[in-house]
């Protein structure tokens, strides 16, 4: 996962500038492979069309940033198992940058709700407490979004964003209690079956 994929929910961040990472000189970075990545997306993100999806872009200090779907579990074997899972995928989508050195890599879990729609708002049970989660993969830009709008909410402030109201209809809970991550196993495994 390195050429610096770096990113939340199983990333890592791979450098794409000598300059920026002198101790590392087997890296294959040329004006060459730099062209590639902007060309193929600039400096804006881009992504796959599979649905457990990844996504990728050049940092503006050069660094690459690949990223993919977030785990079921958090716990140090699963962690070793998605960095595992997502340096062969990278290695698999950029061949050129497949020895390339990960300076770092990250885990997180995904985050769903059961209406399938992220919840910003006020936590009916416990006046004053506010919460946004749910973001479907999509937590960098979304949770930015929430927190202003939390922001506004917590202090009585007028909405100045789009506020939908599927935000602010609370999830139903999930079936099975704390046992509700291993549904989406089979799922997952559908997915990336789908996705060959």
């Amino acid at each position: 996962m390195e050429h610096k994929p770096c990113c939340p929910t199983s990333a890592g961040c791979a450098s794409t500038s000598q300059r920026a990472w002198p101790r590392s000189p087997r890296r294959p970075e040329t004006p060459t492979t730099r062209r590639a990545v902007r060309s193929s997306s600039g400096t804006r993100v881009a992504a796959d069309s599979r649905q457990l999806l990844h996504y990728f872009r050049l940092l503006p200090d050069n660094r690459f940033l690949f990223g993919m779907r977030g785990g079921l579990f958090a716990t140090p074997r699963h962690s070793a198992s998605i960095a595992q899972q997502i340096r062969a995928n990278f290695a698999e989508m950029f061949p050129a940058w497949r020895k390339v050195e990960i300076e770092y890599d990250w885990s997180g879990l995904i985050c769903l709700t059961r209406n399938l729609t992220p919840f910003v708002g006020s936590i009916q049970e416990m006046p004053g407490v506010y919460a946004g989660f749910g973001y479907h993969g999509n937590g960098v830009a979304m949770g930015s979004y929430a927190g202003a709008l939390l922001a506004d909410l917590a202090l009585g402030a007028q909405q100045k964003r789009l506020y939908p109201r599927l935000f602010q209809k609370p999830p139903r809970r999930f079936p099975l209690g704390r046992y509700r991550r291993h549904l989406l196993r089979p799922i997952y495994s559908l997915m990336a079956f789908q996705d060959r």
